[in-house]
């Protein structure tokens, strides 16, 4: 990304685009994740509201990698420790994304003081 001619807001932005991008793919292939594991592997199941269509899944991967946890679905059996495992993975990820972001804006941005010396 050094190579390619933006100005510092956009770096950003582009940066944060392409962030976005990655958590919600992994959010995805958790989704993916459980469908297979209810369905295909049958290491547990589902509780609370049914899920219908794979954007349950979707939604349910994207509370638990957020760590909202809203509770209204929530896993049985061995299912449980996949859940433990993305809101860890999502803590980490979305954590490191804020700290390179952080890093990045430090590095592109010549921060102005908001006061000089001597007045």
């Amino acid at each position: 990304m050094a190579a390619v001619p933006l100005a510092p807001p956009a770096r950003v932005l582009a940066v944060t685009a392409l962030l976005f991008a990655v958590h919600l793919a992994e959010i995805t292939l958790y989704a993916t994740a459980y469908a297979l594991a209810e369905h295909g592997f049958l290491i547990g199941s589902f509780v609370g509201e049914p899920i219908m269509a794979p954007l349950d899944y979707f939604y349910f991967s994207a509370t638990t990698y957020t760590s909202l946890g809203v509770g209204d679905i929530f896993p049985t059996r061995h299912m449980r420790f996949l859940t433990g495992v993305e809101a860890l993975n999502g803590l980490l990820l979305i954590a490191w994304s804020a700290s390179f972001l952080f890093g990045l804006m430090n590095r592109v941005w010549e921060w102005q003081p908001c006061v000089r010396p001597g007045r």
